[in-house]
């Protein structure tokens, strides 16, 4: 018979080799998925607007973490480094790079409106001869076709995050911004459905002339056609906080009986402290087309009801994989990105947050040096 003295210390030390155990399988799995966390990764194949059909029993898209046999080089040419979007898109092609051991260097173009200066760095790294592959997330839908044309068989060139004419380009990897509209659109609609009191909104796509607003604003249209949601006004205007801001501050004086914001990220931050302002924070509800760190805090205070995520931290990493199977010579999807996913403050606690963020402090980073020999 044990005694209890006995009894207590060998219960310790099993709890102890328990705990020990645990600990290791939880080090271990958390090391496999650092290591290569694909498996877990919401990943779709996309065709035009929608998901791309595929038979019950296909397999996901490949996208599996593969040895770069050179020092690969490769440009990306975004729209603009000036919003959280465009970080998180940063921050998830920088750490892959540095991953796969490939080379990256991030030029910017201002803004949506400087189609000019991202073509003079589109020809730049076309030109250059030390550049193996380009990625470019365009400002426009059709503003680069003349020079990406010609060199598709040159050197791959891949779409990045937004839209572009399809014949230009090896492949895409990124979601239908059509989607990210009719997911918040298709939420309202369900919440105010045909035949229950008409809600009047306020809609604030983005800026009129950008290529993916477009995407955006039909999609939202859409899904709201057959409902009670009526838009009492649209404000178009560049997703910088200050022009969204004004916009706001415009809409709130002109209609003061509106039931909900919906738009941009950066217009759904403004939204927050402009209504808190005006003490109207419990009348008028707030929705977001896509996922920023201010929407994030929004939507766990609960001052954002709801937003999308479109995973920019992932579309950046899967970029940097498809890119290197392109150099390597290996068949690449034609457009595949991440699942397009309704998030309020509890679906949140679904997905990692680097999944969607870039850690807190973390600036843009636009050149990696190759590493692999």
């Amino acid at each position: 018979m044990i005694s209890n003295k006995m009894a207590s210390s060998y219960r310790c030390r099993a709890a102890r080799a328990l705990g020990t155990l645990a600990l290791a399988a939880l080090l271990a799995a958390a090391s496999a998925s650092a290591a290569d966390p694909t498996a877990a990764w919401p990943i779709e194949r996309w065709a035009g607007d929608q998901r791309a059909a595929t038979a019950a029993d296909a397999p996901a898209p490949a996208m599996a973490r593969i040895a770069a046999s050179r020092p690969w080089q490769v440009c990306a040419v975004y729209p603009h480094l000036k919003d959280s979007y465009w970080l998180a898109v940063n921050y998830g092609m920088v750490e892959e790079a540095r991953a796969l051991g490939v080379g990256l260097r991030v030029l910017e173009s201002g803004g949506y409106a400087g189609l000019a200066r991202q073509r003079e760095h589109v020809a730049g790294c076309l030109a250059d001869e030390r550049v193996d592959a380009l990625l470019v997330g365009t400002v426009s839908l059709a503003g680069l076709d003349d020079l990406l044309a010609p060199a598709r068989t040159r050197k791959p060139v891949l779409a990045l995050v937004n839209d572009i004419d399809a014949d230009v380009v090896r492949g895409k990897v990124g979601v239908p911004w059509y989607q990210l509209g009719a997911k918040i659109g298709g939420w309202l609609a369900a919440r105010h459905p045909a035949g229950s009191a008409p809600v009047d909104i306020a809609w604030f796509p983005g800026l009129e002339d950008a290529g993916w607003v477009d995407f955006i604003d039909r999609g939202f249209r859409d899904a709201i056609a057959d409902s009670a949601v009526r838009i009492a006004s649209v404000r178009w205007g560049d997703t910088g906080r200050s022009i969204q801001r004004r916009l706001v501050e415009e809409v709130l004086d002109a209609h003061p009986r509106l039931d909900y914001l919906v738009g941009n990220a950066p217009m759904a931050e403004a939204a927050i402290a402009e209504l808190r302002r005006r003490g109207r924070e419990d009348e008028v509800g707030i929705v977001s087309s896509y996922l920023t760190p201010g929407v994030h805090s929004g939507l766990l205070r609960g001052r954002i009801l709801v937003s999308v995520t479109d995973f920019p931290v992932l579309q950046g990493r899967m970029a940097m994989r498809q890119v290197l199977r392109a150099l390597e010579g290996l068949a690449i999807e034609p457009h595949v990105g991440p699942a397009v996913e309704l998030v309020d403050a509890a679906r949140l606690e679904r997905f990692p947050v680097d999944w969607m963020l870039p850690p807190a402090g973390f600036v843009p980073v636009y050149e990696v040096a190759p590493t692999r020999p």
